[in-house]
């Protein structure tokens, strides 16, 4: 829906407050230009995919109940459990429309993370490595990263931000800024509710704009060499109003914020379920989104994990993920690609859905509910080369030990190896590491020293078949 100059400094506020989020957190000094070079590891990126869509979720799934199935003392009745392929057992009742999807999806079952609290959680996942007082502020979150290596392929019509997210306000960790890298590659964080009130604007709307544009560049002239001694956090809002001006300018950015009644219904009308569908269409839009991290919220139920009269529960949240994280699979692999019509989007996105780890075994606890579990949990992988329809990894008959890693090393993959598996997707060099950070410490993409001791940086090749 177009916007009137009356609604229209509403649309602007909206517009920079979703961006302007990751600036405000970006650090204040930062490394620039980078000094970057291989860490000696020799690895070869597979380039597989232009775009990585991280699906998280958020609070952590009860993994006996869903992807990793065990029967227990504390599981429903009522799951209504099949077997719909070897050793892959779902609930029909939380699962249904995930299930049709068997064929796309490849599940490790053999997940172990560093960390049990979810502030540190979600920030291992944001990051890919554990959180460390006294360099977090120069720590820049995954999608900064890719946004950095990436920014020489964009083209000069992508306008799209390349890191967009969905919803990680809403998480325990927010959204992480850039650390030291320039404000231009942060994260762009979507409400979605707020999202599709509309953001395009009438003519007059944007013949307003485009005269403040105009009076804004006069003043910039007129300033001349006195903005050159302007602090480097000057020159990452001057990147971003160029940004948002190029998007507002874009009549594909508020087309991306279009849902028909249909998506709604078949996504679920839920935030989450808005939050994949605007996922397809950026990807679908083909105007420089290529890294998006969808949160789904509220999943930490230690209290009343499966009563139906709880405010929140377990059969509540599997109610919106199901239809939302199948329907984007579905649409994903019906799409054609606008880069390259001979392949579906699926084809050219890697899927990676995870938890930031697992929940406790057997009964229930006290409270009817499943504490924090980090020992082994699941990921999901579709898409970009991903060999469907397997299961990796296997854990104990009751879910809460891993007997096989599901991948060539002994130990067991970690969220580094998830971050490579990323990175090489999207023929990225995860070898690289940066060396002139704020503190002097070299930043490696993906950092090896793990809480006890060396993590392989090894890509979960084994997903590919």
């Amino acid at each position: 829906m177009a916007k009137t100059i009356g609604e229209l400094f509403a649309s602007r506020r909206e517009l920079l407050d979703w961006g302007g989020r990751g600036i405000l957190a970006a650090a204040a000094t930062g490394a620039w230009p980078l000094k970057v070079g291989a860490n000696g590891s020799k690895v070869t990126p597979r380039g597989s995919a232009r775009n990585v869509i991280f699906y998280e979720i958020s609070g952590a799934i009860s993994h006996i109940e869903s992807f990793d199935f065990k029967e227990s003392v504390g599981m429903p009745k009522d799951l209504e459990v099949e077997k719909y392929a070897k050793d892959v057992y779902l609930s029909r009742r939380l699962f249904s429309k995930t299930a049709r999807h068997l064929d796309k999806l490849c599940i490790l079952r053999s997940m172990q993370s560093h960390e049990e609290v979810h502030f540190r959680g979600q920030y291992y996942q944001q990051t890919g490595r554990q959180i460390n007082l006294a360099f977090a502020k120069e720590i820049p979150a995954i999608g900064s990263v890719m946004a950095y290596e990436l920014d020489s392929r964009r083209r000069a019509t992508d306008t799209f931000p390349s890191y967009v997210s969905f919803n990680l306000e809403k998480g325990a960790a927010g959204a992480i800024s850039t650390g030291f890298l320039p404000p231009r590659f942060s994260v762009v964080d979507i409400t979605p509710e707020a999202a599709t009130r509309g953001a395009a604007l009438d003519q007059k709307a944007m013949e307003l704009i485009e005269e403040r544009w105009r009076l804004l560049k006069a003043l910039r002239e007129a300033q001349g060499s006195r903005a050159a001694g302007f602090s480097k956090a000057m020159a990452g809002y001057e990147d971003f109003y160029d940004s948002a001006h190029r998007l507002l300018s874009d009549d594909r950015w508020p087309r991306s914020f279009e849902i028909r009644d249909e998506d709604k219904k078949r996504y679920g009308n839920t935030s989450v379920g808005v939050s994949c569908i605007l996922a397809r269409n950026m990807v679908a839009a083909d105007a420089g989104a290529h890294y998006i991290h969808i949160c789904h919220p509220g999943w930490d139920h230690h209290v009343q994990i499966w009563d139906k009269k709880a405010s929140s529960n377990h059969y509540m949240l599997c109610d919106e993920f199901d239809p939302a994280f199948s329907s984007l699979l579905e649409d994903l692999a019906s799409t054609r690609s606008r880069h390259d019509p001979s392949k579906s989007l699926l084809d050219e996105t890697l899927v990676v859905c995870m938890s930031e780890f697992g929940r406790t075994l057997g009964a229930l606890n006290n409270m009817a509910g499943r504490d924090h579990y980090n020992r082994v949990y699941p990921a999901l992988f579709a898409g970009a080369g991903v060999k469907g329809g397997r299961v990796l990894g296997a854990t104990d008959k009751d879910g809460g030990k891993c007997v096989d890693t599901g991948w060539h090393r002994k130990e067991q993959p970690h969220m580094e190896n998830i971050l490579a598996t990323m990175y090489s997707a999207l023929g990225i060099d995860w070898s690289k590491e940066i060396r002139n950070t704020p503190s002097g410490r070299a930043f490696p993409y993906v950092d090896t020293l793990g809480a006890n001791g060396f993590i392989p940086n090894d890509e979960i090749a084994s997903i590919y078949g």
